[in-house]
């Protein structure tokens, strides 16, 4: 079984010989690298009320003879990557130096059940767009997620754990077969068997539905209402090209709305200040969206924190503070240029991060509505560390709240008008969030 983890989780087939080979950093490396995690975390994680179900301290004593015992470096990695995941944060990740080879599926997690996306088109006759995974190599899908890639996901939520999961449950070796067995639309099981290619090789392949590798874009639709597709916030200049070349066609239209959906992450360099400027009036503080904390020692308070009750976070070193970054921030945009109309946000459960930032800005200022599905829960504030075997780590530090103290990463940012994504909208290329958005506007 370890050696079928690593290689769906590396992408590094081994054999037993192989397994036995030493790491390339010596077993007191290894014991500083994890001590030095374990401490950074146990100081400065933003989310330390998860402690109470996972120790930090019991975790590093367990890992410690682990670590050493390590008979490889991809194992070694493994093991890191597990003691990470334990923590419940997506940002509070391992990063090991490892290649991967992916099946040419695109698969989509709805419903705790795993369908087809895209698929090539030798394949789609067989296996349809809406296809659902029963099983790999033999083994039920949601059997092999549970016991072989759950442990080494670092997700704060059950269905984010779940559709994460997805990016990479299938990835091995360059060229390794792997036979996956699907139920299609019409209720027949069948079963082909796939080469895993490298990652280079995806945006060439030829897909039933073209790749699109935009990161923005605008369309019209019916209704005088426009449409933003925002695909990724990792192309900040991109996209604030996209938004500030129609800016004109938003004033002038009914209704706007701006598509995050599939978003990881990036910047909020991509909304922040642009979007917020042409969309809030002048009296609203983009800072009063959400609160920042971050965790605080103060050894007098740690002294008398057994004799004072409000004192005593800071006793288990658990005490945290708001973040402040400069006060308020209000619009720099003319009113006479400012998007006058209802907008709507898109949002589904693999909308993440800078996306997040951005839709729980809108939502909880009152300048949007949400409709779809609630987002990962990858909402904070990560800080990236190098490692001396060429790894690197992430660490949560800053944690985000709603303005009535509410958390966000445990359920995501929940919509004001919930739609789900259905399988029948992927057999008949429909999609009800969207329509369910049109159907606001035009109202």
């Amino acid at each position: 079984m370890k050696n079928l983890i690593i290689s769906l989780l590396f992408g590094v087939s081994l054999s037993v010989n192989a397994m036995s080979v030493k790491a390339d950093t010596a077993p007191e490396e290894r014991v500083y690298i994890l001590s030095t995690v374990w401490r950074n975390l146990r100081d400065n994680f933003a989310f330390p009320h998860h402690f109470e179900q996972t120790n930090p301290d019991s975790l590093f004593k367990a890992f410690i003879p682990k670590v050493m015992g390590a008979e490889s470096e991809q194992e070694f990695s493994l093991l890191m990557t597990e003691f990470l995941a334990q923590f419940g944060d997506a940002h509070t990740r391992y990063y090991a130096n490892s290649k991967s080879a992916g099946v040419p599926v695109q698969f989509v997690g709805m419903d705790n059940k795993v369908y087809v996306k895209n698929i090539g088109k030798q394949f789609v006759g067989r296996i349809p767009i809406g296809s659902q995974l029963v099983k790999i190599d033999g083994v039920p899908t949601t059997d092999l997620l549970e016991s072989k890639i759950y442990p080494y996901v670092a997700a704060p939520n059950a269905d984010w754990k779940f559709r994460k999961s997805l990016d990479t449950f299938l990835n091995g070796e360059s060229g390794s077969e792997v036979v996956l067995e699907f139920l299609t639309p019409k209720h027949k099981i069948e079963t082909i068997s796939l080469s895993r290619i490298d990652p280079q090789q995806f945006d060439a392949y030829d897909w039933t539905k073209a790749m699109d590798s935009r990161a923005a874009y605008v369309e019209q639709l019916p209704g005088d209402i426009a449409y933003m597709r925002m695909a990724t916030f990792t192309k900040p200049e991109e996209v604030n090209k996209v938004f500030a070349d129609n800016l004109p066609l938003f004033r002038n239209s009914k209704g706007v709305i701006f598509d995050i959906r599939g978003n990881r992450g990036g910047t909020d360099e991509c909304w922040n200040p642009a979007v917020f400027d042409y969309t809030a009036p002048a009296n609203v503080d983009k800072n009063a969206a959400i609160t920042m904390k971050c965790r605080v020692a103060n050894s007098v308070f740690q002294e008398y924190g057994g004799t004072h009750p409000l004192l005593k976070d800071y006793v288990s070193e658990t005490a945290m503070d708001v973040v402040r970054t400069g006060g308020s921030y209000f619009s720099q945009a003319p009113d006479s240029l400012k998007i006058k109309c209802q907008i709507i946000l898109l949002t589904d459960g693999y909308t993440g991060s800078a996306a997040e930032d951005f839709a729980v800005t809108m939502k909880n200022l009152g300048l949007a509505t949400l409709v779809g599905t609630h987002t990962c829960g990858v909402i904070s504030h990560p800080r990236y560390f190098d490692l001396p075997n060429g790894d690197s780590y992430g660490i949560s530090t800053w944690a985000y709240f709603n303005p009535d103290g509410t958390g966000i990463i445990e359920t995501g940012i929940i919509p004001d008008v919930e739609v789900e994504l259905t399988a029948d909208d992927l057999v008949k290329g429909t999609d009800s969030q969207l329509s369910k958005a049109i159907e606001i506007l035009k109202k």
